[in-house]
């Protein structure tokens, strides 16, 4: 699966997640976690280095139900998605708008945990 597809997948997911929060098992997101972690993993990078660090907490945060924590650590994840996004700006196939948006439904989503 190439990055703008799973960049889709990720945002439909979340949407998915939380309008029919009973449908979408632990699992399911945990499934979503490890592709990111995989995906991430040897292209290098602190940025990248430090997203797949905070997958790994989310992932932790996800398996004990603590939703405090996965707020936190989704609205991290967001605004360092979001930075990454600006720094790639300047492409033309369209991968700095993607993730601009994936970063604000992370942050969308860390703001509607903490609400639930």
């Amino acid at each position: 699966m190439d990055n703008a597809a799973r960049i889709e997948e990720t945002i439909q997911g979340i949407y998915d997640t939380f309008d029919n929060p009973r449908k979408h098992p632990v699992e399911a997101g945990l499934g979503y976690i490890d592709g990111w972690i995989q995906a991430l993993d040897g292209l290098g990078g602190s940025a990248l280095t430090g997203l797949q660090t905070e997958l790994r907490n989310l992932r932790a945060h996800v398996e004990r139900d603590d939703r405090p924590a996965m707020a936190a650590s989704l609205q991290l994840l967001g605004q360092e998605t979001a930075r990454i996004a600006h720094d790639l700006h300047s492409f033309t196939d369209g991968t700095g708008d993607q993730l601009r948006h994936l970063g604000q439904t992370l942050v969308t989503a860390a703001g509607n945990l903490k609400m639930s």
